[in-house]
């Protein structure tokens, strides 16, 4: 008996290691991108951030923590720098600068296949880009107010797109 059960955890140990490594293989192909708003800014023509702008971008650490990131970036402005920061620090990565008026989802796509990556942007900006990678126009811009609202889009290594609009309220005080 004391065999059998040895055996079966043996079995059940592999099996769970052979998924391990096959989800591991699938996900190689995975392009995953989460497109996010710049917090809370100060007024002014490159403002920094609020006090509530600034416990928002650490709460963005809170978020990715468990998820493995590949690249931050973030457009060239105070306040997305600002915002990208705290997790670029976390994960151990520079926050990379993109030039907004030359990035769209195909450049994006081109330059980051296979990887994770977090794109700091602004509420008329980051909706583009996921319609871009879905080649549709499903999402319009993010209301001024709106910093709880962000993009996530998923590409496959055929291309096939998976894009969800998600909202994170982060408990600031």
């Amino acid at each position: 008996m004391k065999h059998i059960v040895l055996i079966l955890a043996l079995a059940l140990i592999s099996c769970n290691n052979s998924n391990s490594q096959n989800q591991k293989m699938e996900d190689d192909g995975l392009t995953t991108f989460y497109f996010i708003r710049h917090a809370e800014k100060q007024d002014g023509a490159d403002p920094e951030l609020t006090a509530y702008g600034k416990q928002r971008a650490t709460e963005w650490v809170n978020y990715f923590m468990l998820k493995d990131v590949d690249h931050v970036i973030s457009s060239d402005t105070q306040r997305t720098q600002s915002t990208a920061e705290p997790l670029a620090r976390s994960k151990k990565l520079d926050v990379e600068t993109y030039d907004v008026s030359a990035v769209n989802g195909k450049t994006l796509l081109e330059q980051y296949r296979g990887k994770t990556v977090v794109l700091y942007g602004h509420s008329n900006t980051i909706n583009k880009y996921a319609n871009d990678l879905q080649q549709d126009q499903n999402y319009g811009e993010l209301d001024d107010a709106d910093f709880d609202h962000f993009f996530i889009v998923r590409i496959d290594e055929n291309g096939n797109t998976n894009a969800v609009k998600e909202s994170m309220q982060f408990d600031i005080d």
